[in-house]
């Protein structure tokens, strides 16, 4: 059976235009990465120390408070505490404002071993470190201000928890 020309042609052009749709919303969910926040953003660093000791690879989370603008931002402690702050597109620093912050670092318990067939939350071993008036976004005490312009640099001293261990935040 031979497909009329007239009809072949219009699904020539339908799987075109279809292709060249599909091709725009991969390129539009693909600039997701390449979207700017739309406020001004300050630099955002600092310290957490565990008493006196600095903290390594403790996550340190930004979260805008108030009016402030903006969405947050995370980082991540290096060996001397150290961090800076990078907005959800992965821009450093912070709209200026106020923030309560959130540190969180997980550990294995003495003895467990992370079985890599189980991914999720529920299965995963590793429990919180520190103390929920630090760690937990509904009870953290930590708070801090982000300039309009300039730099912010905050340092933040955390206990351990003290209480039983919980399951760190996944």
């Amino acid at each position: 059976m031979k497909i009329p020309t007239s009809f072949s042609t219009a699904i020539t052009k339908t799987s075109a235009a279809a292709c060249m749709a599909a091709l725009f919303l991969g390129a539009a969910g693909c600039n997701r990465y390449a979207q700017k926040s739309e406020v001004p953003l300050v630099p955002v660093t600092g310290v957490v120390t565990l008493g006196e000791t600095p903290l390594e690879e403790a996550n340190v989370e930004y979260i805008p408070v108030g009016g402030t603008r903006g969405q947050g931002g995370l980082g991540i402690t290096d060996p001397k505490g150290f961090f800076e702050i990078t907005s959800p597109y992965g821009e450093p620093g912070l709209a200026s404002g106020d923030y309560k912050v959130v540190v969180n670092k997980a550990l294995l318990p003495p003895g467990a071993v992370v079985d890599p067939e189980k991914m999720g939350p529920a299965d995963n071993p590793s429990q919180e470190l520190l103390g929920p008036a630090y760690s937990n976004r509904a009870a953290t005490k930590l708070k801090a201000k982000v300039p309009p312009s300039g730099k912010a640099h905050h340092k933040f001293s955390v206990k351990k928890n003290t209480g039983p261990w919980i399951p760190a935040a996944g």
